[in-house]
């Protein structure tokens, strides 16, 4: 049974059915959403089926699985083991505290509770939890950005370097046919590398909570058509038709920067997709009430599983194109992130095959 409130979820599991309303009692004005299961095995159930808690409040003394057995096998699932338990309990004696706190519990509350100790540890440890995810985000985008520093920015690089001293060594005649196609190739590579740092610098900026919006009128059609042209030679490199297609009034809400970013990652990731000879057709559409960007390739296309990783906040999905370009995922990452703070919403329409539509959606005022 469940006590619908607006905030953390906690689970409480205790045997008796008067101490799981008592607990829900105490708890029911201080914003949780509440879970109660009254055996070890219906929590363990429960978890299995609801979104995870914040905290779980459990009994010791319960029959058939008592409170130690119901934490060990918590503790040895990979996505319940760093949940904190707090240990119900009328027993005080300190070898089974010790065992509580040997099995991976973080504290204990004698009971009969006392309610502003009971609302108190619960609030410190939540706190604490959250902090120590906040933490694990913080320490996973940074390795994830040293990751892209160290191997996605310095690889190019050292390719364009080592390019360049065998010109300047001789080796190559600059009257060969060959030499204007180690240009061409030169100067792709530089804006490719060109562009994941602007992405990479993008993206570091918006993990700070400092990060402005900046929401003007903005024509959608104007901002395309810069992203376009800034494009069009990668996809001359693979014979890829580029279109623009829409109505040059049609405006939107929005940062400008961001949006150009948003657009320019969503062609990018199209000529990357597609292959040679491919068509891309970008759109710009409105109704009464909203404005679409839609970019539409006939590329290799998602599954399913790929298409709800998309949305998986800061999950990098990377892979290489159809003509082995590299990648980080980091583009699709600044998109979902800049269609939110910027009030839209993105949708993907994908066979695999056939190609994707990515279609973002932006308030018109």
């Amino acid at each position: 049974m469940k006590m619908e409130t607006k905030s953390t979820h906690i689970l409480v599991v205790d045997d008796n059915l008067e101490n799981l309303k008592m607990v829900a009692g105490i708890l029911k004005d201080h914003n949780y959403l509440i879970s109660l299961a009254q055996s070890g095995r219906n929590a363990l159930e429960q978890l299995k089926e609801l979104t995870l808690p914040s905290i779980i409040l459990l009994d010791i003394m319960m029959p058939e699985m008592d409170g130690y057995e119901v934490c060990a096998e918590i503790k040895k699932n990979v996505l319940w083991k760093d949940i904190p338990i707090i240990f119900l309990t009328a027993k005080n004696q300190s070898e089974d505290l010790v065992k509580g706190f040997e099995l991976g519990g973080v504290d204990y509350i004698l009971k009969p509770f006392n309610n502003n100790e009971l609302i108190v540890r619960i609030k410190n440890h939540i706190e604490l939890y959250q902090a120590k995810n906040e933490i694990k985000e913080i320490n996973r985008t940074r390795d994830k950005m040293y990751s892209i520093i160290a191997h996605d920015i310095r690889s190019p690089f050292a390719g364009i370097i080592q390019t360049l001293n065998i010109i300047n060594a001789g080796y190559i005649n600059k009257t060969e046919p060959e030499f204007d196609q180690i240009l061409i190739e030169l100067n792709n590579r530089t804006k490719c590398t060109y562009s994941l740092l602007e992405n990479l610098l993008e993206w570091t900026k918006a993990q700070s909570t400092g990060i402005e919006v900046k929401k003007i009128i903005i024509p959608l059609y104007e901002i395309a058509q810069e992203a376009i042209t800034l494009l069009s030679n990668n996809a001359e490199l693979k014979s890829i038709i580029l279109k623009l297609d829409g109505n040059d009034s049609i405006l939107a809400l929005g940062d400008r920067n961001m949006i150009f970013t948003i657009i320019r990652n969503l062609i990018s990731n199209a000529i990357k997709f597609t292959p040679v000879s491919g068509k891309i057709l970008v759109s710009i559409e409105e109704d009464a009430d909203w404005s679409f960007i839609k970019v539409s390739d006939s590329g290799v296309g998602m599954n399913q599983d790929t298409i709800d990783g998309i949305f998986i906040k800061n999950e990098f999905i990377s892979s290489k194109g159809t003509n082995s370009e590299g990648g980080t995922g980091l583009g699709l990452v600044l998109v979902k992130d800049f269609v939110k703070r910027n009030g839209g919403t993105i949708q993907v329409d994908s066979k695999e095959g056939i190609g994707t539509t990515m279609i973002i959606k932006l308030q018109k005022k």
